[in-house]
């Protein structure tokens, strides 16, 4: 019974962790097929793509992608609706301001 207990215990403590790592890898593969099968990028064209979370964010979580061809920006993507994945905004690596005309990937989110 006391084994039963602490397997219990360690499940719920564990829970919350794998929940969020699932959803990150959820997110992240949503983003993906988006821009190769949507937006028709090919994979090696882009560099990164990494979901992000906080606990008390509002989205909790976000993907940023960067581009084989553009890595000083990176494009934050949200995907927590199927039906409306889209960028939301962009930021310079190195802190520089570039206007969205400036850059080689941007669309603005409709």
């Amino acid at each position: 019974m006391k084994k039963i207990l602490i397997v219990g215990i360690i499940i719920m403590l564990l829970a919350p962790f794998c929940t969020v790592h699932i959803k990150k890898r959820l997110y992240e593969k949503r983003i993906e097929n988006y821009l190769i099968e949507d937006m028709s990028y090919r994979k090696e064209s882009i560099q990164s793509i990494e979901c992000n979370w906080h606990f008390a964010g509002l989205p909790s979580y976000w993907v940023n992608v960067i581009f084989s061809d553009e890595t000083n920006v990176v494009y934050i993507y949200f995907a927590h609706d199927k039906d409306h994945i889209g960028q939301f905004e962009y930021y310079t690596i190195d802190g520089t301001t570039l206007s969205p005309e400036q850059l080689k990937h941007f669309k603005r989110y409709d």
